[in-house]
């Protein structure tokens, strides 16, 4: 059963239970591996990145499955279909500091949108 207070989630994907958690660790190899800050990253994952939304998924698998690659992540996100956004969603919610980044990537974002329509 996952420990919600250590931010863990568990899904259902490819005929497995599977185990996933935003760890510190986990976050720096997506950094890493994105060669992008995790507020790139997220900014990258608002615009709708399939890529990040692998990396995201394949970073998060990673403390429970540490061998885990990248086309292993894309045939779990494959198989979760439509259902990836919310499950990346429940992860980055568990992990509370990455979900107050995004929030305020989205918030700089609107700021920025709305100071741009005032100079049109």
């Amino acid at each position: 059963m996952a420990n919600q207070m250590k931010g863990e989630v568990d899904i259902e994907a490819c005929g497995e239970q599977l185990r996933l958690i935003l760890s510190f660790n986990a976050i720096a190899e997506l950094e890493e591996e994105a060669g992008q800050t995790l507020a790139e990253a997220m900014a990258a994952l608002e615009a709708g990145s399939v890529r990040i939304m692998r990396l995201i998924l394949w970073a998060a698998m990673r403390d429970h499955r540490p061998g885990t690659t990248l086309r292993q992540a894309g045939a779990v996100a494959a198989d979760l279909g439509p259902e990836l956004g919310p499950v990346l969603g429940r992860v980055i919610s568990a992990c509370g500091f990455l979900a107050d980044l995004s929030e305020q990537a989205g918030e700089e974002r609107a700021a920025g949108k709305s100071e741009g329509s005032d100079k049109a």
